[in-house]
């Protein structure tokens, strides 16, 4: 979350201070992806939870205080729970899309239906109202798994338990990866299990669909394709420096405020220059200053635009 694109450049520092928990509960139309919320978070923080560097930003989503606070946490967001951090990271999401992640852009991730629509997550834990009754159905086959944890889990609930469930879908073709919160795919899964099971299909899971996940008794689908691999960050080598020849010019001058991947190398290729940048792939503040001190040195306008010339240069100048 160290950046923002430009669309979501002009609201950001006054729109984090307004609290999502206002919002009526519910669920939206569609939510990203498992794999998505995995290429988000090992861009930002290598998909370590508990990730505290000192520089302001914490946890697998590198919320900043006040942000994590606007979505209702408390304390810091390292110290909550995983569940915790990717369901605040979903309310995120639904007020403002992808724009609080610099690295949404740099891995490519597009919004949906979901992004802005203002629904807040159900709070962690709440199980709602239960429905209809999950063993009227056809009982599941005796199964090796994990005994039921003794309660029921429905859209919205994130827990520990979930995660072996989750996990052993996964494993069967399902699609789920074992986040421990109980989202759109989860639920999606559950009826499709509950459906080829003979059971109830009534979308939350009870005893007989905890069991049915290792039970042999439901076929399960055709196994998933492949997800994407885990985001790389750019280096030095991917990236050409101290080869004495720059990358093709990629087609667009970036001025302050873009994000793009191609914007790591050049920031890289300006480090090995002396330049303090690191390669994070937003143009902020510290790139704009070197771009215009590189540009002035090498006799090139010193507009703070990267064309051509000043993408060129930076590898041969």
């Amino acid at each position: 979350m160290r950046g923002i694109t430009k669309a979501g450049a002009a609201g950001f520092v006054g729109a984090v201070v307004a609290s999502l928990l206002v919002l009526g509960g519910g669920s939206a139309s569609a939510d990203p992806s498992a794999d998505d919320w995995y290429q988000l978070r090992m861009c930002e923080s290598t998909n370590r939870y508990d990730i505290n560097t000192g520089n302001g930003y914490y946890g697998a989503y590198q919320f900043d205080l006040p942000t994590w606070r606007s979505v209702g946490g408390s304390g810091y967001p390292n110290q909550a729970s995983p569940a915790e951090q990717d369901q605040r990271a979903l309310a995120l999401y639904r007020q403002r899309g992808w724009s609080p992640w610099v690295c949404a852009a740099l891995v490519g991730l597009s919004e949906d239906g979901d992004a802005r629509s203002g629904v807040a997550p159900p709070v962690a834990g709440n199980q709602g109202a239960s429905g209809a009754a999950e063993d009227t159905g056809a009982p599941a086959a005796a199964s090796d798994g994990p005994a039921w944890p003794g309660r029921q889990f429905h859209p919205g609930d994130s827990s520990e338990d979930l995660k072996a469930w989750q996990r052993q879908m996964g494993a069967r073709g399902y699609g789920l990866t074992g986040t421990g919160f109980f989202g759109p795919n989860t639920e999606a899964a559950v009826r499709k299990l509950q459906q080829e099971a003979g059971l109830n299909v009534v979308g939350y899971i009870g005893p007989k669909t905890w069991a049915a996940a290792w039970s042999t008794s439901a076929s399960a689908p055709a196994p998933a394709a492949p997800t994407a691999t885990a985001y790389v960050p750019a280096s030095n080598e991917s990236c050409g420096i101290g080869t004495g020849a720059a990358p093709a010019w990629p087609g667009e001058q970036y001025v302050r405020g873009d994000t793009d991947r191609n914007l790591q190398c050049f920031q890289r290729a300006l480090a090995a220059r002396g330049y303090a940048l690191s390669g994070t792939g937003f143009y902020g503040s510290a790139t704009e200053s070197a771009v215009v001190d590189f540009q002035r040195s090498r006799g090139i306008n010193p507009s703070g635009i990267i064309g051509p010339k000043t993408w060129e240069a930076a590898w041969v100048g």
